[in-house]
């Protein structure tokens, strides 16, 4: 299976399903898979970018060899908004190792407080922010006012992801 040319066909479920299983049955391909994400064109690292966030959420281990990839391509705000939104989502899902989270936490709080960011790169940089807090919880102050700041004029979506998230720094 060439992930390029089927890419190239179309942007579908189906596509995507099987590119999932071609990754987790031989994960070597994670490697052609990470290439078409970082290298596009736009509409392929798209579609790329849904194949990752799906391994992501079901092999998050397959993601353990890109978190420089991954900070590198966060970094450079004008990759097209895709690229921030499934990393973010991703990253929801890992086990991020030590050594960079201090990186992502900085980048994630960077894309939350961006006003002019997309709602859901900033729902998701919230939670990759939540989840780091659990071992950082000197930053839940930070996490909690950059939430506060951004609900009054919050899409219902980033307030819904904005609410539950205080009510779980609550209960800590």
């Amino acid at each position: 299976m060439n992930f390029k040319e089927l890419f190239e066909l179309g942007h579908s479920r189906l596509f995507t399903d099987q590119v999932v299983q071609e990754v987790i049955t031989h994960p070597e391909r994670m490697e052609e898979l990470m290439q078409l994400f970082a290298q596009g064109p736009v509409q392929i690292t798209q579609r790329a970018a849904w194949c990752i966030s799906v391994i992501a959420e079901k092999h998050p281990e397959h993601l353990h060899h890109y978190y420089e990839l991954f900070i590198k391509l966060l970094k450079d705000k004008n990759n097209h908004p895709a690229v921030a939104r499934n990393i973010f989502r991703a990253l929801q899902f890992t086990e991020i190792p030590e050594k960079y989270q201090g990186k992502i936490l900085t980048l994630a709080f960077d894309y939350l407080n961006d006003n002019s960011q997309p709602i859901a790169i900033r729902a998701f940089s919230m939670t990759v922010i939540f989840n780091l807090s659990e071992k950082y919880t000197d930053i839940v102050p930070e996490l909690r006012a950059s939430i506060e700041a951004l609900l009054p004029d919050a899409s219902a979506g980033l307030k819904n992801r904005g609410y539950k998230i205080l009510k779980r720094i609550a209960k800590k």
